[in-house]
């Protein structure tokens, strides 16, 4: 099957930045047409956001690619009359502004609905269209710290961190994309469209692993622990003789003792033995004195020999990796995760591709593919003619009335 899954379904996006655009970068990748609607002065931020080539920006192609772009002024009568006539054609909208700011343009989902029943309105925002948070501003180290994972995040004792990347960001992306798809089946089923929203405090509340339910049962907080975890041992990244830095990760009481043994520490497997709670327990409380007896050891190997050792010995195992080398990364070019494209701007590019493997379909980026990011209002006149049937001459009069203004 030729086909991509989402073959078909038209999608209005009025997101940016981040969020919204990974949702609907999701979307374009298992086949949907992906409009941007992008307003003055410059459309969507990312446009000048670095790194830069040529008056480029990559981090813009990163989320972009394979989209159209229609350039309309949404705070003029006619723009918001064109928006709302396109809406009859398309199956869903996307947007990512603060709560309530399409309501008031007049151009929120009831509104919406109104000309076209069967639309998906699909937002993200910090917290929600209602609550005692929802007035307040958000991006995404504000969702981090609000949703619980920067509490987490780090050192004992240290101040609390974010994410390297957009975490926040990027789980509400995906919830986002996630709930679209599920409301085109329920129209499926219904002939119905609906409003969804995602909050990124929701999203980032959601992924916080056992520190919910721990809470809800002891009224325990979970403090952070670095790269620790408190039910193994050898658990952390350690540095091999030769600079890397290899995350183990062992929680068999087992795997424990031979290891240990293994790496001539006897006494400390001795010790330190056992299967039950209160052993557990014993390697939870000392897990820094045990972590720093296997680093030593570790110290002595090269990082290729102590991967070596692990999978011998079924422990999970793998070399912290700086990106760049995730590019040439061998595993990730045969999974076909790294695109490389030639973008008439930015030259020679690779970025990430769709993580979804579908075996009887084409989801993704496929090799010789050579999907570009659209220029500022590329596709303005293209959309008003295919959906709206304008001619020529209307087109010439919106842009001369600034309604189109690209």
């Amino acid at each position: 099957m030729e086909n991509k899954p989402l073959a078909g379904v038209k999608v209005l996006d009025l997101s940016w930045v981040y969020a919204g655009p990974f949702a609907t970068l999701l979307l374009s990748d298992l086949g949907a047409e992906v409009v941007k609607i992008e307003g003055p002065p410059f459309g969507d931020y990312t446009r000048i956001v670095p790194p830069l080539r040529n008056g480029a920006s990559g981090y813009f192609y990163m989320l972009n690619r394979g989209k159209k772009s229609a350039a309309i002024n949404l705070k003029s009568a006619e723009g918001k009359r064109l928006f709302l006539e396109l809406i009859k054609r398309f199956d869903v909208v996307t947007e990512n502004f603060r709560a309530g700011s399409l309501d008031r343009l007049g151009l929120g989902y009831d509104r919406a609905r109104t000309v076209n029943p069967a639309i998906i309105y699909a937002s993200i925002n910090g917290f929600g269209g209602s609550g005692p948070y929802a007035h307040l501003l958000c991006v995404d180290p504000v969702a981090q710290a609000m949703g619980g994972l920067m509490s987490l995040t780090g050192y004992p004792g240290q101040p609390p961190l974010k994410t390297g990347p957009a975490i926040a960001d990027s789980v509400s992306g995906l919830y986002l994309a996630l709930g679209i798809v599920a409301a085109l089946r329920l129209r499926d089923q219904t002939g119905q469209g609906q409003r969804l929203e995602v909050a990124m405090m929701d999203s980032v509340f959601s992924v916080l692993e056992e520190s919910v339910i721990r809470a809800s049962l002891t009224g325990d907080a979970l403090p952070a622990r670095g790269n620790t975890d408190p039910l193994g041992a050898p658990w952390d990244a350690f540095q091999t003789r030769d600079g890397h830095w290899v995350m183990i990760c062992n929680l068999d009481p087992k795997r424990f003792y031979e290891v240990y043994v293994m790496i001539g520490r006897r006494d400390l497997a001795e010790e330190f033995n056992g299967a039950d709670e209160a052993a557990m327990e014993k390697r939870s409380s000392r897990l820094a004195e045990l972590n720093q007896a296997f680093a030593r050891w570790a110290g002595t190997q090269t990082a290729a020999e102590l991967m070596e050792t692990m999978q011998k010995m079924n422990i999970p195992a793998g070399v912290v990796k700086q990106v760049p080398e995730l590019l040439d990364d061998p595993q990730l070019n045969h999974r076909g995760m790294v695109v490389d494209v030639n973008h008439p701007q930015l030259g020679s590019v690779k970025t990430f591709n769709l993580p979804i493997k579908f075996f009887e379909a084409r989801v993704g980026v496929r090799p010789g593919e050579n999907p570009a990011d659209p220029g500022l209002g590329e596709h303005t006149a293209e959309t008003l003619k295919r959906f709206l049937g304008l001619s020529d001459g209307q087109i010439e009069r919106l842009k001369a009335e600034e309604v189109i203004w690209a």
